[in-house]
This record gives structure tokens, sequence and C-alpha cells, in this order.
């Protein structure tokens, strides 16, 4: 695996400078992006790493218009008193965040955005699957490299869970996909009620891995929320339930698509 810093000050960084990068390339497989969070964590125990995965300057392009759409990065309420000189222009405030100083306006605002959402709000959704789409999924669990752009963007985090890194790069802004609160509440739950821990967001996917694989008895629970999210009748769960069960079992990964 090779690694870059670039900083947090460049164009194409995915926070919009509110956190450090690191690039990645020339993964061998998922485990590198595991290594690579458990030593950057060590070395930052108030930090957790979020990696870009598909379709990153897509899914940058979204992000910028769901911070707006949720004014993620307002600055009314906050004491800006300590910012650096940087962020203000003839002694006011630029009204837009491009430092890791100002991070704490956007984890303050996606808090309250979030702060009411739950899992069942995401299943009343009507977040369906369609062919490709399981196709699609089916496809990165059996290869999960073959979901994430390269090369992968890594973002350390100020967060205590890993959904709340998610306020570093926010998604979901058409009005058919899950909004930046629905997609923490299903990554909240996941952690929660299976013990998977968001690692990953990209234009359609979030990635979700957990340290072992599930027992039989968490596969039922699990599989069971996969259907209720995409709204899959008895008819169609009949057929899939088999192939569903197989693409999780014995992995430690899961890809959610947020997206129709």
């Amino acid at each position: 695996m090779d690694v870059r810093f670039c900083g947090n000050d460049h164009e194409d960084n995915p926070a919009q400078g509110l956190c450090d990068e690191y690039r990645l390339s020339d993964l061998a497989d998922l485990a590198d992006l595991r290594v690579f969070a458990d030593r950057i964590e060590a070395e930052q125990p108030d930090h957790r790493v979020l990696f870009s995965l598909d379709d990153i300057h897509q899914a940058m392009y979204t992000s910028g218009h769901a911070r707006m759409k949720h004014g993620l990065d307002d600055t009314a309420g906050f004491d800006l008193s300590g910012l650096p000189d940087a962020c203000f222009e003839d002694g006011e405030h630029r009204g837009y965040l491009t430092t890791k100083a100002e991070f704490f306006i956007r984890a303050g605002n996606f808090a309250r955005l979030v702060a009411d959402a739950t899992f069942e709000d995401a299943c009343r959704f009507d977040l369906t699957l369609n062919q490709e789409a399981l196709d699609d999924w089916f496809g990165f669990q059996d290869d999960p490299l073959a979901l994430p752009d390269r090369p992968v963007a890594a973002l350390p985090v100020p967060a205590q869970a890993p959904e709340d890194m998610l306020a570093a790069f926010p998604n979901g802004y058409f009005t058919c996909d899950l909004s930046p609160a629905l997609t923490f509440a299903v990554a909240r739950h996941f952690r929660q009620a299976h013990g998977y821990a968001l690692f990953g967001i990209g234009a359609s996917w979030l990635g979700l891995w957990r340290r072992t694989p599930p027992s039989v008895a968490e596969l039922d629970r699990i599989t069971s929320d996969v259907r209720a999210l995409y709204h899959i009748d008895d008819a169609a769960w009949r057929g899939l339930y088999p192939r569903v069960a197989s693409a999780i079992a014995g992995r430690s990964h899961l890809w959610l698509r947020y997206t129709e």
C-alpha cells in the first residue's frame, strides 16, 4: 500500500479543509484500510478515519450541496473568537469553513441535524434496490476493492462514534436518497445492533465493518434489517435471502446503498 499525506489545504480535500487527508493507493485488500485506520487512530486517539468510496468526485459535489441545503456551515450561535485570522476578512467570518480550527462548527450543526433521526425513519423512507443495484451489491460483497475509487481518500476526523465522522463528509442530497441524518441513523443502528462500524462513504454507498464475521444468530438479525431498509417484499425475499445471507456470512464488511 502506498500512502501520501496531503494535509488539509488542497482543493480536492473531501472535507474541504476541515480535516487532514491521506491518499492511499496500491491496496492489496480491504484489510489495508483497517491497518491504516488502526495506526492513525493509535497515534490520534481522539480521531477516527473515514475513507472515500465510490465516485469520489460525484460524492464531493453532492456533499457540497448537502452542506448548503442543511446549513451545516452556518456560524450563527458559535463562539468564533478563538479562530485564526485566516478565517476572517475585514473583521467578518468569511462564511465558509476551510480550516481544522472550524471543525467544531460543522460538528455542532451536524449533531443538531441528526439528533432525532432513527433507523425506523430510514426504513420508512422509500428506498429500494433494483436488479442492477442488487447485482452491484453482490459483486461488491464478493470483491470489496471493486467499490472504492483509487486512490482512496482517508480523513482523520475528530469523532467519538464512527457515524459522527459523517460530519466531515456528509452526503445524501437528492430527494430520492437518504439524507445525511438518515445515513447517520442507519450507520448508528448497524453499530449498536450488529457491531458494524462505519468506515467509508461514497456517492451511493456506505461502508461498514466489524472485527469478526457475524455468527449465525447475528446473521438472521442483520439480514432482517437489510430487508427492512430496502422494503423487500415476502415473495422477493424468499428468493433473495439465501444469496444475501451467503454474501454477508463469513465476512467482516458490509456495503449499504443509500441512494436510489
